[in-house]
């Protein structure tokens, strides 16, 4: 038993976003370690992208609507998180796929 994860909830969780993960990798073609890299560096660019049109969409939105700022930033910090967790959970999957699989 793991003290923060009592019961195995996040440990499963993961688990079929890796058993996802894997097959829709090996379903698109994904079948050589260079190609499951260059998926990674997509995600990275993806990501950043996400990142830069949401925090500039909040700041215009901000900039329009000045008495709602603690709103945007609180979306504003959301966001980065909710990106960047997803982000680097896709990645630790794709790099579980490349050792396990390929």
């Amino acid at each position: 038993m793991k003290l923060n994860d009592p019961f195995g909830r996040m440990e499963k969780r993961h688990q079929l976003g890796y058993e996802s993960m894997r097959d829709t990798m090996r379903n698109s073609g994904i079948n050589t370690p260079d190609e499951a890299w260059e998926v990674i560096r997509q995600s990275k660019k993806r990501a950043q992208k996400y990142i830069s049109i949401g925090l500039a969409t909040l700041l215009l939105l901000t900039v329009v609507l000045p008495k709602m700022m603690p709103v945007t930033l609180s979306l504003a910090l959301f966001l980065v998180i909710w990106i960047v967790s997803s982000s680097k959970n896709g990645q630790r999957y794709i790099k579980r796929y490349i050792d396990e699989d390929l």
